[in-house]
């Protein structure tokens, strides 16, 4: 059974302020994409962007601090969240139809959920995150205790530098510029030492 991709929405923890913010980047990217015409929309533009905008003004009002403005606020938080649960619902839905789901989710703006129970994968996996970050996953076995992960850049790309040596099978490469086209590789580390680096794929931070 194809294990289905999970979109994450990076809302919850954000201030109303942060929500407002991270909310108007959803919809902008999911217009922008192409991937998601309003026609089949759970809920149309014009009424997520009402949420958005609601909250908005909502929180603009609470700054006075007075009780019931903030209690107000709280009940447009609650119904932004409510609404873009939704979107993130439909983002999935349409995501796995793909043959390439994580870019769909990527193109709307949330970013994918890592699968905790998930399939293994049987190679160098590299998925690019947005907001510089990239997410590379590679093939365990029982002899593996550790990994020595490194890159280089398209520029140079035979200068390569450790990224780290880690015990996890899955990591996230944190600060890179967006556009950089990065060359990863990895060796597994056993109790017998290091081994062969693997040959590199390249990625396209975003």
């Amino acid at each position: 059974m194809k294990t289905k991709a999970k979109a994450v929405l990076g809302l919850s923890k954000l201030t109303p302020e942060g929500k407002v913010v991270k909310g108007q980047s959803i919809l902008d990217n999911m217009q922008n994409s192409g991937n998601f015409p309003s026609a089949v929309m759970p809920i149309s533009y014009a009424a997520a962007q009402t949420l958005v905008t609601n909250l908005q003004n909502a929180t603009q009002t609470a700054s006075s601090g007075n009780a019931a403005d903030i209690s107000i606020m709280h009940e447009e938080e609650k119904l932004l969240m409510l609404g873009f649960n939704l979107l993130k619902a439909h983002v999935e839905m349409v995501s796995n139809t793909y043959s390439n789901p994580d870019a769909i989710i990527l193109s709307a703006g949330m970013t994918v959920a890592s699968n905790a129970g998930g399939t293994a994968v049987t190679d160098l996996t590299l998925d690019a995150l947005g907001g510089g970050k990239v997410q590379v996953r590679v093939p365990r076995t029982t002899a593996d205790k550790a990994f020595c992960y490194q890159y280089s850049t398209s520029a140079d790309p035979t200068n390569w530098i450790v990224i780290a040596y880690n015990s996890l099978s899955k990591i996230v490469f944190n600060g890179q510029t967006p556009g950089t086209i990065l060359n990863i590789r990895y060796a597994s580390i056993g109790n017998t030492g290091m081994g062969t680096f693997c040959s590199p794929k390249q990625v396209v931070v975003s």
